[in-house]
């Protein structure tokens, strides 16, 4: 049956491939939301329909290509940010128990040491 495509006939477009796509990047957006709702930033479906014209060697155009390209957008994830001591030879240096002080050392380490 021949339908108008819309947003109301997007479920029936190329066996609701778009619609079910829409679906999973909004309960993405939504799951972000509840794993993080500290974070304050905007979670952004997109959808967008990108149409090429199909024309005749006349230059006609007859026809139109049409897919679409479905986006969940959130905000990237962030740490906390911890001081790292620098070593001469290029490292990163931190203590896992002492995470705000990375020159901090434990009985290990000075009997390592001596």
């Amino acid at each position: 049956m021949r339908m108008q495509l819309s947003l109301d006939t997007l479920k029936d477009f190329d066996v609701g491939k778009a619609a079910v796509a829409f679906q999973h990047a909004l309960k993405r957006v939504v799951t972000d939301c509840l794993e993080r709702p500290g974070t304050k930033a905007t979670r952004k479906v997109v959808l967008t329909a990108n149409v090429a014209p199909l024309m005749q060697q006349d230059g006609d155009v007859v026809d139109a290509e049409v897919d679409f390209t479905i986006q969940a957008k959130t905000p990237p994830w962030q740490t906390a940010t911890k001081p790292l001591a620098i070593t001469r030879g290029g490292q990163l240096m931190f203590n896992d128990l002492a995470p705000d002080n990375p020159h901090q050392k434990t009985i290990d380490d000075a009997i390592d040491d001596e």
